[in-house]
């Protein structure tokens, strides 16, 4: 009995022993396997780290290689007086010479040579025999005429005179977020050609002053704001989302920030393009007033009724809110006003209203919907063109 109560004891022990034996190889190997697991998940998001980066590069160089060939330089060349001095008499004389005045970046926008550039790229000559020589991506030249510059907006059309151009695709700037990905192209420094830098969208609906060269101040509004440099040079040139398509035009930098850059949202100028293409010169209708875009803090600063909108209010040099005898000043529409819808579409800072505005056509009937002092009014303005 005691044999074989040892005997049966120790084969107890030695089951317990194997089913804990058991036990210990399962946890090693569930061990193994979710170390496994966690190795191939690691590496498996390393991979779609690696593939997302090397897709975002493939489509920026697509980008590119996509919109270069219609990128241009443009070379201002205007008449200039210089004085020549006779080193034997001592005389003076004046006489006029072709030099260059300035220079910048532009883009075809049709098969036809229309390309749209900024203002202050053409405001460098200040002589209307000015000339414009346009160089091409593949180094073709071309004397361009001057279709018109825009009187709200830092915009300019030039012309040349050939077909099949190569042209680029516009894409819809109402539809860009902050962080997207985008592209800037132009004649850095004025002598880098076809640059380009990456970043993204840092910000939108920025109101900014901006000045050329000479000193010659713009206020510009609804501007994109990004971190894709933007250097000398670059003004007038695309920016560019990774499809290849154009949603703005480059028009300024915040030199005392680093890599805070600004471009007009390519929607803003669509209206400029259009009465280019249709009527050979850049028509504008006009309201006839100044104003501020409404926000939440400028609402609780000045204890407005509205937290959107647009404040119509006297400029920063004392400029009238009003402008006499215009659209808005026959409709009856005063300082401090809030218009805060047009034809049933809200005013805000997506929807400014500039932009509203320049969807219509000069001659055109449009709603306003205003907060006068907390009571609401409608009043109807017939638009009249912008000289």
């Amino acid at each position: 009995m005691t044999t074989r109560k040892k005997i049966n004891d120790y084969r107890n022990i030695k089951r317990t022993a194997i089913f804990f034996a058991g036990c210990v190889a399962v946890s090693i190997a569930t061990l193994i396997l979710a170390s496994a697991l966690v190795g191939r998940g690691q590496l498996r998001s390393t991979v779609e780290a690696q593939k997302f980066s090397f897709d975002e590069q493939e489509a920026t160089v697509r980008a590119f290689k996509k919109i270069s060939p219609a990128v241009v330089n443009i070379t201002v060349i205007d008449s200039q007086t210089v004085s020549v001095i006779d080193l034997g008499s001592g005389s003076t004389q004046s006489k006029t010479e072709k030099k260059e005045a300035g220079s910048g970046t532009g883009f075809l926008i049709s098969p036809d040579g229309l390309i749209i550039t900024n203002k202050h790229v053409v405001n460098a000559a200040s002589s209307d025999t000015a000339e414009y020589k346009i160089t091409m991506t593949s180094g073709k030249k071309y004397y361009a005429q001057l279709i018109g510059k825009d009187p709200l907006n830092d915009l300019a059309i030039l012309k040349i005179f050939d077909k099949n151009l190569p042209f680029v695709e516009l894409g819809d700037s109402s539809k860009l977020q902050p962080g997207l990905t985008v592209i800037a192209i132009g004649n850095s420094l004025g002598q880098y050609q076809n640059s380009v830098t990456k970043g993204i969208i840092s910000g939108l609906a920025r109101d900014i002053v901006a000045s050329d060269q000479v000193g010659r101040a713009e206020s510009l509004g609804n501007v994109i704001q990004t971190d894709a440099e933007i250097n000398t040079g670059n003004s007038g040139g695309p920016l560019v989302d990774l499809s290849g398509k154009v949603v703005g035009i480059n028009v300024a930098t915040d030199a005392s920030g680093k890599s805070i850059g600004f471009a007009i949202p390519v929607n803003d100028a669509l209206p400029v393009i259009r009465s280019a293409r249709e009527i050979g010169r850049i028509v504008r209708p006009r309201l006839g007033i100044r104003y501020v875009n409404v926000t939440p803090d400028l609402a609780k600063e000045k204890k407005l009724s509205r937290q959107s909108g647009a404040l119509v209010s006297a400029g920063s040099a004392g400029e009238p809110a009003v402008v006499a005898d215009s659209p808005a000043a026959k409709a009856g529409i005063q300082e401090g006003d809030i218009i805060f819808e047009i034809d049933g579409l809200k005013i805000d800072e997506k929807n400014t209203l500039v932009s509203v505005t320049q969807q219509y056509k000069p001659g055109k009937k449009i709603g306003l919907k205003i907060d006068r002092k907390g009571k609401v009014i409608v009043k109807v303005v017939e638009l009249d063109e912008f000289k």
